[in-house]
């Protein structure tokens, strides 16, 4: 079979789509608190709970949409609908004058998303060759990151040239988003064995005490984990310009990207633990140069530090959940990992929005900082070698 960029054909048109789509929603991301300030006349509050309820319930979908893969078979239909319904809502940009129609337009998409990654891991899973799966997943995440560095670029230099052009954004937006459904012709469906076929159980009590200990941990750690659009209003505190919000978002990205692969290297080395606290540490330190420097320098390194510490904590998190549970519990354990980072998640918009808004920037981000490090101490107390 003819390879692309030595990669197979569905691993390298599933990588296109991730990088179409990426640079679509991160362009309407990245321009959020600027459009919600300017046009919405809203504030911390809405922002927090829209991106909190839009990230928790894509966690949450992610539970069942994997299971519907394995069901259904048809892994490319589903994840193509996720895909389908996430580009659907942006034109809805264009005419929402509320937060309460973001709030809508955000949960569809995001939902979408939970919709769509299950099952499109499995299909890239599935169509890499044996011995080839962490190239393939490797060559889709740097396409995913690299439509996110140049979605907020992009938007950056409409706002630059068209001040306050929100809606030439959206329509942008919307426009790259179709290219990602147009790659989906060139993807075809991989079925898998039926030994292959995992059945999804979410009995807690099935798992060791390390995992639900990990589970409990992780929940806390993601509701201190405040949502990216309402940190940027922290550019709005230092009286920012509001075409410079994207770069900053831009700053984030581009140091994610740049430290995912050492942060799986390190990880493979010196196990999943040190850089899963690493990581955290890391956070907590990006917000403390947020409460305790209002200076723009020291805000840009602050998103340069945050994006190196979810790189760190991303996707290892997800690896060490596999060293607590057998290969049978798989299913279920990631069903609840993400039930746990879903709620932690929707809870954290929710609250430090309100924080945000009602006590300010440093009261929401000291309480983060603060459950952060409480967290820690309990994450050291986990054993990482599997019962």
């Amino acid at each position: 079979m003819r390879k692309f960029f030595g990669v197979e054909k569905n691993v390298f048109f599933m990588g296109l789509v991730s990088f179409f789509n990426d640079f679509s929603n991160e362009m309407i991301v990245s321009i959020f608190p600027a459009f919600f300030s300017s046009v919405l006349k809203s504030g911390a509050a809405s922002l927090g709970l829209i991106e909190g309820l839009a990230d928790g319930l894509s966690n949450i979908t992610k539970i069942f949409s994997g299971r519907l893969s394995d069901k259904l078979q048809r892994r490319k239909l589903l994840a193509l609908s996720g895909y389908v319904l996430s580009v659907a809502t942006r034109p809805f940009y264009l005419v929402s004058g509320t937060a309460a129609h973001i709030l809508g337009i955000r949960v569809v998409d995001r939902i979408g998303k939970g919709v769509r990654e299950a099952p499109r891991d499995a299909l890239l899973s599935l169509s890499a060759k044996k011995g080839e799966i962490g190239r393939s997943f490797g060559f889709q995440r740097a396409m995913d990151s690299a439509g996110a560095i140049l979605g907020p670029l992009v938007a950056f230099l409409i706002l630059s040239l068209f001040p306050g052009a929100f809606n030439t954004v959206f329509i942008t937006a919307f426009c790259v988003g179709i290219l990602a459904l147009f790659s989906f012709v060139f993807i075809h469906e991989v079925a898998a064995s039926a030994s292959h076929r995992e059945k999804l159980r979410l009995r807690l009590r099935a798992h060791t005490s390390d995992f639900r200990r990990f589970l409990v941990i992780i929940f806390i750690l993601s509701l201190a984990n405040l949502p990216i659009a309402l940190l940027l209003l922290r550019t709005q505190d230092l009286g920012l310009n509001l075409r410079y919000i994207p770069l900053f978002y831009l700053f984030f990205n581009v140091s994610f990207s740049l430290s995912a692969l050492f942060a799986g290297r390190t990880a493979d080395r010196v196990g999943d633990k040190p850089v899963i606290l690493g990581g955290y540490l890391l956070i907590a330190l990006g917000y403390l140069f947020m409460i305790y420097d209002h200076t723009l320098t020291a805000l840009a390194i602050g998103f340069v530090i945050l994006g190196m510490g979810s790189a760190f904590t991303d996707s290892v998190q997800r690896s060490f959940a596999a060293r607590l549970t057998s290969a049978e519990e798989r299913g279920s354990a990631y069903g609840l990992l993400n039930a746990a980072i879903g709620f932690g998640l929707l809870f954290s918009g929710v609250v430090g929005g309100l924080l945000w808004e009602h006590f300010g920037a440093t009261t929401a981000l000291s309480l983060s900082l603060g459950l952060i490090l409480v967290s820690l101490i309990g994450f050291g107390l986990v054993n990482g070698k599997r019962a």
